[in-house]
């Protein structure tokens, strides 16, 4: 990262039968955060990985449902971006540290439009 401190998240969103193999269909969606700063063999282990929320089915969203739905986290996420500032505490500073989670392009599957 160029910025020091700086945080890099991924928006992941993936959809599943909330049925499991069933013939009846609901599909629901997780939104995850997944931490782009972590070594790619680290990144999709579940204790690293973020759950932001969950979308409900029965079916999956549209491209432009799922950015209504993203609203709320992109908003907090540009908040964050004003930059929040700490000192951790096993460390000595003269400047507090500044993490500023970094807007990387939304990595996500969308379904073929047709």
């Amino acid at each position: 990262m160029s910025i020091p401190g700086g945080l890099a998240f991924s928006i992941y969103v993936d959809w599943f039968n909330a049925h499991g193999k069933s013939t009846r269909l609901a599909s629901i969606g997780p939104i995850m955060l997944i931490c782009l700063n972590l070594p790619p063999s680290k990144r999709l282990k579940p204790e690293n990985v973020y759950a932001a929320g969950i979308i409900p089915g029965p079916k999956e969203e549209t491209s432009l449902g799922l950015n209504y739905l993203l609203m709320p986290l992109i908003k907090a996420l540009k908040e964050l971006w004003q930059a929040y500032h700490f000192s951790p505490p096993q460390l000595v500073l003269q400047d507090p540290l500044s993490v500023l989670p970094s807007s990387q392009p939304l990595r996500m599957w969308l379904p073929c439009a047709s």
